[in-house]
């Protein structure tokens, strides 16, 4: 037996179908717009989430470096000894302005004779000055 094919032409569709692929389309088309802006919100929200995450960790890792830098340079300090230390530090307060001074208490004694009292020497208990080396 063979086959026989029964060949219909379809002239005309259902009208229902075409409405139904023209509502899906239509549907499509319209939500196009909203699904692209949802989708720029998504992706705008995500690269702003890595960048605020990136700028956390650069944060940490500069709080890091500068925890090692400032126990690296109190190592250092508490290395030399404390005459090098003073003379540095004297040198670096002269250099910015902030020079210390140094008063020493000297008592003051009323002359009985204001005419006949003259100071010969200063006080001897002022400690002598080390001069700082450049």
């Amino acid at each position: 037996m063979t086959a026989q094919r029964n060949t219909v032409h379809v002239k005309s569709v259902n009208s229902q179908i075409t409405d139904a692929i023209t509502q899906s389309n239509t549907m499509i088309i319209g939500l196009a717009p909203a699904q692209s802006m949802g989708t720029l919100y998504q992706t705008t929200a995500q690269a702003v989430g890595v960048a605020v995450q990136n700028a956390v960790a650069n944060q940490q890792h500069m709080y890091s470096l500068s925890l090692a830098s400032t126990a690296q340079n109190l190592n250092s300090l508490l290395s030399l000894s404390s005459a090098t230390a003073g003379r540095s530090t004297a040198g670096l307060l002269s250099r910015s302005g902030y020079a210390p001074t140094t008063h020493y208490h000297t008592p003051h004694v009323a002359p009985t004779h204001a005419s006949t009292h003259t100071p010969t020497h200063q006080a001897s208990h002022i400690p002598p000055q080390t001069p700082m080396k450049k």
